[in-house]
């Protein structure tokens, strides 16, 4: 083939040296040894430089690099010199989008799998990447090229280093791509899709810390944007950012991250999204956009600090809104709102997030809502009653949900933690303090008698108050030994609505899916004590209960209960089951013998 790939006929040595390159590319698998791919790499690197012939050597150096070592692969200093070589030869950006492809993923390839050919390089490799990336449109090309500088970024991380140099220059051409737009049709078969080129560009953005600078103020200023996608990418995207960037780097933008997430939290409504679809689209819009700026909160409070651990959580528990907000919804009586469920969402992540942050937020408000719980419905811990009915009018609702997802929150705490609570920290002791006062409260609140002008307040009341007793009894009992008398009693709470409260059908059935549920902890947990306990409160009255002849309580909420109840475990399922084959031979018999 030799005249064929030096001919000066620039098209037929155009043709040569891609038949060649395509050769190379269908015999990937046969073996050549060290000096015939150092030929044939010593070529396609010289043909970097003939512009008329440069796909062949494009295609050549592509397949040469693929190999396995198995059939023998391209030695490490030829690839310094095919880098060289690109650097000297070739300007990507004056190619045709095809070759541009294949430029930047032979840079990709080697970039993962040939790290130490580029690692002693100068600025020169920094700068020609530059350039090759700047004003680049086509998706598929964009893709490999964000990979490119995400994993160039990773390998040089001195401080000192070239991508410390450039990652101003780096992170500006990044910039100019976020968020992400896809203008194209989705019959164009591009082979890329939004969500992966948004994804690549992400990791980009999070290759280096030295982005830091650049990264935090852009994504902060897109979440005042208008624009859906834009609030959504930017909170994606910072969140994964905290993640990379590390504390030190991250402390000096916690005011802004937690006043920019507040702003979206409580403020952000459908109306301020543009939105070309239907107001639903809009609301489902704003509800992911919330979501992911909870799960950005999470992050934050779990990543950001320092040398003062408080930093972070002293910006939110004293942020004056904050303080604010909690007044408000417990001083208005039926406080249902979207304040209330974002204030909700903030406490419950803050809580949920360490067991030190867990004591910090029980010392600041917990005490505080049980009592204006208590005082709201005129509750006396000393003297309640289970037997006595309260208006739901009277109920603080605002200090029942955020108590409930204090609560859940401390759970959550309890059981991600190995070991008991240590002894010196103090969300347990607080809760031990106030336990059996918030017991008694919950029992109260399931006795509420149903109002139909206040059926939607009296349901949601119910509904917390049930939670809240389910919390209570899955929380692990190596907390406290405390624990054990609340669990009977929350036990006989439950188990004495489903055998005498079954004409109010959604406090029923809510009662027992929650008799379930701590009757399925107590084995997950392995629990023992609490499974014997349960065996004697729950699941021996719901067996009198099938075999009781009174028939005040339909049959089929008596054989629900059984099943119910059955389902936590498969100990409890047998003693049921053998419960009901027992009375149905015993009754059978009774009416032979008649």
């Amino acid at each position: 083939m030799d005249m064929y790939l030096t001919t000066t006929d620039h098209i037929v040595r155009a043709r040569g040296i891609l038949l060649l390159g395509q050769i190379m590319s269908h015999i990937s698998f046969k073996w050549l040894d060290v000096n015939a791919i150092t030929t044939l790499s010593d070529f396609f690197t010289s043909r970097l430089s003939d512009w008329q012939a440069l796909r062949g050597a494009l295609v050549g150096c592509l397949a040469l690099l693929h190999r396995k070592s198995s059939v023998g692969t391209i030695m490490v200093a030829d690839v310094k010199r095919l880098v060289e070589a690109f650097i000297a030869d070739v300007q990507v950006q004056s190619l045709a989008a095809a070759d541009r492809k294949m430029c930047f993923e032979i840079f990709s390839w080697i970039l993962d799998h040939y790290p130490e050919a580029v690692k002693t390089m100068d600025d020169e490799l920094l700068y020609w990447i530059c350039q090759s990336i700047d004003e680049e449109k086509d998706p598929e090309c964009l893709k490999l090229s964000f990979h490119v500088v995400e994993v160039v970024m990773k390998l040089f991380p001195d401080p000192s280093g070239i991508a410390d140099q450039f990652a101003s220059d780096l992170f500006e051409l990044l910039s100019k791509y976020f968020p992400v737009y896809f203008t194209h049709g989705a019959g164009d078969n591009l082979g890329v899709t939004r969500d992966e080129l948004s994804r690549a560009l992400m990791h980009a953005f999070c290759a280096s810390p030295y982005f830091e600078p650049f990264a935090i103020p852009l994504l902060l200023d897109k979440l005042s944007s208008d624009l859906p996608l834009a609030k959504l990418d930017s909170l994606k995207y910072l969140d994964n950012c905290i993640h990379c960037y590390g504390a030190d780097r991250m402390v000096t933008h916690a005011s802004a991250i937690w006043f920019k997430l507040k702003e979206v939290l409580f403020s952000l409504s459908s109306d301020q999204l543009l939105s070309s679809g239907s107001p639903k689209d809009a609301e489902n819009n704003k509800n992911q956009i919330i979501s992911e700026a909870e799960h950005c909160l999470k992050t934050a409070v779990t990543y950001i600090h320092s040398s003062d651990r408080d930093i972070f959580i002293n910006l939110i528990l004293l942020d004056e809104d904050i303080v604010n907000n909690i007044h408000s919804v417990t001083t208005e009586e039926n406080s249902i709102g979207s304040s209330l469920q974002a204030l909700g969402s903030v406490v419950s992540i803050l809580a949920g997030s360490s067991t030190y942050l867990c004591t910090r937020v029980f010392q600041a408000h917990f005490k505080r809502l049980v009592d204006i719980l208590g005082n709201s419905a005129g509750f006396d811990s000393q003297h309640l009653s289970i037997a006595n009915g309260s208006s739901p009018a009277s109920i603080n609702y605002g200090a029942l949900y955020l108590s409930v997802q204090m609560l859940s929150s401390c759970r959550e705490v309890a059981v991600a933690s190995l070991e008991g609570v240590p002894a010196e920290e103090s969300w347990w002791l607080i809760l031990e303090e106030k336990l059996d006062q918030i017991i008694h409260l919950f029992g109260k609140l399931l006795t509420i008698d149903s109002q139909p002008t206040q059926s939607a307040v009296r349901k949601e009341c119910v509904s917390f108050a049930v939670k809240g007793l389910l919390i209570l009894a899955t929380i692990p009992e190596q907390c406290s030994l405390l624990l054990e008398n609340a669990y009977e009693n929350i036990l006989l709470m439950l188990t004495l609505v489903i055998t005498s409260k079954y004409e109010n059908a959604h406090l029923w059935r809510l009662s027992l899916k929650t008799l379930t549920s701590i009757g399925s902890s107590a084995v997950e947990l392995h629990a023992s004590k609490r499974e014997m306990v349960y065996n004697r409160i729950v699941v021996d009255k719901i067996i009198r209960l099938a075999e009781s002849c009174d028939a005040s309580m339909p049959l089929n909420l008596r054989l629900e209960a059984c099943f119910e109840v059955g389902t936590a475990s498969m100990n409890y399922m047998l003693r049921v089951a053998r419960s009901l084959e027992e009375t149905v031979i015993t009754n059978i018999s009774q009416l032979m013998e008649v």
